[in-house]
């Protein structure tokens, strides 16, 4: 990787980090992460694509198939001079691999564990029978256990409980993000870092429960971490979660990080963001062959139906985490400017939609207890107001907004107790080996 970047350093302009790409949506943001640069970047600029894995042999064979993209798509020898694709290995269910030490701009924080152990076909079934659209969008016939452990990160007998999914998910990306923040705050060409969550249409308030953070009590863990993921990046620039997910969780006690804050510009603080891949054809539930093809079937349908989240395609899907990621800081603040200017707005949770003929964009997408942008009331931008909503869905109440930032800050504050907690036991156990 140094030479790497020594033999690049002067040329290269973007690092973005993409976690979980050796397949599905990883692999296709990071296709369409080289597209899109290429396509919207000055030939002055280049691109480093940090991917992780979790074995050497992934890495080796997911470079080899994105730079066959790249020669597909973009065949002269410039765009490959242009483009470089760099493999790190980290798991996400172990902590003490979550440490990377590139400059970056952008982290894309999308590998993850579904936790599924099956499906309820009866009521699979009769749902996708009698229910189409809204039975393939907010599916509620999953099967999940409850109180699945991640392996044991140390040999301390008294090591507390992890869940599966919640690290895989949120705690290993968060530890993440923590580590690589004194990187992000040196961005320079963007705008300010960015840290790009990676959520799902899923994430519904009702799966989640702040007295069971980690989701081990249960049915559905995947959709509470989504959930948390939604509350803490929606909340991050609050002034009620600023001492948690600013002051602590942004700082970092390495030498890097103190030479960054001593010579960085106030603004340099890193900026995160909320994305989600629409419903994408994708192998996170195997299913057999004709099952699978059903499923893709049962999709296009829905799509047909007037479902503008069914991108069948993970690089549809890749539409609005790469905008995220690779757009500039002009472009997001127009982005989001509808939502501040209403007056009390905030982040918005971008998605990945598309029409009947699969044109994709990156839209604003409601969500339970923040509705657009945080702006209570009624949609302010007209095409929020005019996409399908969720059955049930209901305008924002001044009271509903109240709770969900109460919530975020419980979360961000237990988030970094566990954080905190969770150092310790990595650095004493390090200490001990």
């Amino acid at each position: 990787m140094d030479q790497v970047k020594s033999a690049t350093e002067q040329q290269t302009m973007l690092h973005i980090l993409v976690t979980g790409a050796n397949s599905g949506l990883g692999f296709s943001i990071c296709c369409r992460l080289a597209d899109e640069f290429l396509s919207s970047h000055p030939e002055s600029e280049s691109l480093t694509i940090i991917f992780t894995t979790r074995s050497a042999r992934k890495a080796q064979d997911t470079i080899h198939r994105l730079e066959a993209h790249l020669q597909s798509t973009s065949p002269s020898t410039s765009a490959a001079a242009r483009v470089h694709f760099v493999s790190e290995s980290v798991d996400l269910g172990d902590l003490r691999s979550s440490t990377l030490s590139p400059r970056l701009d952008s982290i894309v924080l999308n590998a993850g564990l579904g936790g599924w152990s099956g499906i309820n076909w009866p009521r699979a079934i009769w749902d996708v029978c009698t229910d189409l659209l809204h039975s393939v969008t907010w599916p509620s016939y999953k099967l999940a256990p409850t109180g699945v452990l991640t392996g044991k990160q140390t040999k301390t007998e008294e090591e507390p409980a992890l869940g599966a999914v919640f690290c895989a998910n949120v705690f290993g990306h968060y530890m993440l993000a923590h580590n690589v923040a004194p990187l992000l705050k040196r961005a320079r060409t963007n705008g300010p870092g960015r840290v790009v969550w990676v959520s799902s249409l899923e994430a519904t308030w009702n799966f989640f429960n702040v007295d069971d953070i980690q989701g081990l009590r249960t049915d559905a863990p995947y959709e509470s971490s989504k959930a948390l993921t939604d509350i803490l990046a929606l909340t991050s620039n609050l002034p009620s979660t600023v001492p948690w997910s600013v002051d602590s969780f942004l700082q970092s006690e390495t030498e890097l990080d103190t030479h960054a804050v001593h010579t960085d510009a106030p603004d340099a603080t890193p900026r995160m963001y909320l994305s989600h891949p629409g419903i994408c054809a994708t192998s996170i539930i195997p299913l057999v062959l004709p099952l699978a093809w059903a499923m893709v079937a049962a999709f296009w349908a829905a799509r047909m139906l007037g479902s503008p989240w069914h991108t069948l395609s993970t690089y549809l899907g890749a539409c609005a985490p790469v905008f995220l990621a690779l757009a500039s800081q002009a472009d997001l603040e127009a982005a989001e400017e509808p939502y501040h200017r209403a007056g009390g707005g905030g982040r918005a949770k971008w998605g990945s939609s598309c029409g009947r003929l699969g044109i994709e964009s990156a839209v604003s997408t409601e969500v339970d207890g923040w509705g657009h942008g945080g702006v209570v009331g009624a949609p302010v931008v007209e095409a929020d107001r005019l996409r399908r909503r969720k059955r049930g869905a209901k305008d924002l109440t001044k009271e509903k907004r109240e709770e969900f930032e109460e919530l975020g800050r419980q979360c961000w504050k237990q988030m970094e107790e566990l954080r905190i907690q969770w150092d310790e036991i990595l650095d004493q156990a390090e200490a001990r080996s």
